[in-house]
C-alpha cells in the first residue's frame, strides 16, 4: 500500500530528519497484540484496529509512529491462525523481525508453550543465516556508520496469566525470570544467539483491565539504550524492508510441511539439480547478482545431460580447477597440420596452463586412459537453463570432428574430388577414439 520512502514518511507523520527505533509485536492470533500496542504507546486510542470477531483482524503489517518515544510500531498477523498462505505469512513475519530494534512476543497463556520457544529460536537462526548478509550489504549502500546486522533485536516476552503464577515468582532477585527463560531455551536445545537481549515481563490479570505498566517501562528502557541498537531515519527502515522483500520474494510450495517455523526453503533458491534433484543452497534471486547455482554434496551422472567433465590433475593439485575438452588439434596447430596430427596421434587434451597433456593414440601400444593419469573426472550439477553440458566433455564424436575440420574438407575439394573422398572416408573411420591398450592400424 506504500510505494516509496517519501510516502512512507509522509503517511506516518514522522519528519524525514527524525531518527526512530522500530518495535514489532508477535504472538498467536487473538492474544491481543494490537490492543497491547494501543495501550502502551497510544494511551488506549484505537490506532491499530481491534475486533471481537473470531477471525483475525490484522492482515499484513501495519505501522504507526509514536512521537513521545520516537518509536515506529509494527503490528503483524497472528501466528497459528487459519490462513491459506501460511508459508508466505511466516516469511513476512521474519522480514519484519529483521528490521526491528525491539520485538515484543505477546502471549496470553497460563504457561509458556513450546510454539513460542520454537518461533523465537527459528527466527534467530534464520536471521543469522539468511538476513545478516543482506542487511550488511544494505548498510554499505546506505553509508551507515553502524551496520544494521551488527546485533539482532532485543526481545521481550510479555506473558499475561489469570490463574497461574508468573515465571520467577518465587524469587525477588532482579533478572531471575530472565535467567529461567534462557534456561528453558537451553533445556529444549534451542538457541537465541541473534538477539541482543532476552527479557521476561509478566502480569497476572484476575479482573480486567490488564496492567501494562511493567511492559511500558521495559520498552522505555530499551528505547533509551543506544549501546547495542542506534536509532535511524525512517527512510532507511523502509529501504531495509524493501530490500528484504525484493530479495526474498520467490514462490513457496503450498505443500511445504515442516516442524520448523522458518525452514531454509523460505529463503533459498528453489532451483534443483536436474540430475540428482538436490536443491541450490544460495539465497533467493541470487542470479540477479550473477552468482551461479551451488549445491552441497556429489552429483550423479545422467547420460541425457552428459554432466561428467575432465579436470587437469596437475592444476587441481595446485588449487585450480581447469576443465579440458577433447579436441582434434591443439590451439597452436593450423587446420592442415592439426588434421594430420589427429590422423596419427588421435584426439588431444589441452590445458590452458599446462599445454597438451594427452593424445589418445600417442603410442603403438599401451595407451593409457587419461583418467588414470592426467585428468580427474568429476560429475557436475545440472541446472535448468544452463548450457554447460550441451557439449560432450568426455570424448570426441564423429559429428564434432566433421564440424571441426569442415574448413579442411572444403579446401581439399577445390583441388580434386579424390582427396575429398579420402578425407571423408578417413573421418568416418577415425572419428571415434579407438580402444586403448593394444596395437592400432592407421592409413591415410
Amino acid at each position: 500500500m506504500v510505494h516509496d520512502e517519501c510516502e512512507f514518511v509522509e503517511r506516518l507523520g514522522c519528519g524525514d530528519m527524525s531518527e526512530v527505533k522500530v518495535l514489532s509485536v508477535f504472538g498467536n492470533t487473538g492474544d491481543g497484540k494490537s490492543h497491547t500496542l494501543n495501550h502502551i504507546l497510544f494511551g488506549g486510542e484505537t490506532v491499530f484496529y481491534t475486533s471481537k470477531s473470531p477471525s483475525s483482524c490484522t492482515v499484513g503489517v501495519w505501522a504507526a509512529y509514536d512521537p513521545s518515544l520516537s518509536l515506529l510500531a509494527l503490528d503483524t498477523e497472528g501466528l497459528l491462525g487459519a490462513a491459506t498462505n501460511q508459508n508466505q505469512r511466516m516469511r513476512l513475519l521474519l522480514k519484519v523481525l529483521a528490521v526491528s530494534d525491539l520485538v515484543v512476543y505477546r502471549t496470553r497463556a497460563e504457561r509458556l508453550h513450546n510454539d513460542m520457544f520454537q518461533f523465537l529460536s527459528s527466527a534467530s537462526a534464520a536471521y543469522l543465516k539468511h538476513f545478516t548478509p543482506e542487511l550488511r550489504a544494505l548498510s554499505s549502500r546506505c553509508g551507515l556508520d553502524v551496520p544494521l546486522s551488527s546485533l539482532g533485536p532485543a526481545v521481550i516476552v510479555f506473558q499475561e496469566t489469570t490463574h497461574t503464577q508468573l515465571l520467577g515468582h518465587e524469587s525477588l532477585a532482579a533478572g531471575h525470570a530472565d535467567t529461567l527463560l534462557q534456561r528453558r531455551f537451553h533445556e529444549l536445545s534451542l538457541g537465541t544467539e541473534a538477539f541482543s537481549s532476552m527479557q521476561y515481563v509478566g502480569t497476572q490479570t484476575v479482573a480486567p483491565p490488564t496492567d501494562y505498566s511493567l511492559l511500558l517501562e521495559a520498552v522505555r528502557q530499551q528505547v533509551r539504550n543506544t549501546h547495542t541498537r542506534s536509532p535511524r531515519q525512517p527512510a532507511i527502515v523502509f529501504r531495509a524492508l524493501e530490500a528484504l522483500s525484493k530479495r526474498f520474494c520467490g514462490e513457496i510450495s503450498d505443500s511445504l510441511i515442516t516442524l520448523n517455523f522458518f525452514p531454509d526453503e523460505y529463503f533459498t533458491c528453489s532451483s534443483v539439480c536436474l540430475s540428482c534433484n538436490v536443491r541450490c543452497k544460495n539465497g533467493m534471486n541470487h542470479l540477479r547478482d550473477k552468482v551461479p547455482h551451488v549445491a552441497d554434496g556429489l552429483c550423479q551422472y545422467a547420460h541425457q545431460f552428459n554432466n561428467k567433465v575432465l579436470i587437469c590433475k596437475r592444476c587441481y593439485e595446485g588449487g585450480r580447477e581447469v576443465i579440458v575438452v577433447p579436441k582434434t588439434s591443439s590451439s597452436a596447430d593450423n587446420p592442415w597440420f592439426g588434421l594430420a596430427k589427429y590422423a596419427w596421434s588421435g584426439y588431444v587434451l589441452e590445458c590452458g596452463n599446462c599445454g597438451i597433456i594427452y593424445r589418445s593414440r600417442q603410442y603403438w601400444m599401451g595407451n593409457q586412459d587419461p583418467e588414470s593419469g592426467v585428468v580427474r573426472p568429476e560429475v557436475k550439477h545440472v541446472w535448468e537453463g544452463s548450457e554447460a553440458f550441451l557439449v560432450d566433455h568426455t570424448r570426441t564424436r564423429p559429428r564434432g570432428v566433421l564440424d571441426g575440420v569442415n574448413y579442411v574438407v572444403q579446401s581439399v575439394s577445390e583441388y580434386s574430388t579424390g582427396p575429398t573422398k579420402a578425407v571423408t572416408a578417413w573421418l568416418t573411420d577415425q572419428g571415434w577414439p579407438r580402444p586403448t591398450g593394444g596395437p592400432t592400424t592407421r592409413s591415410l
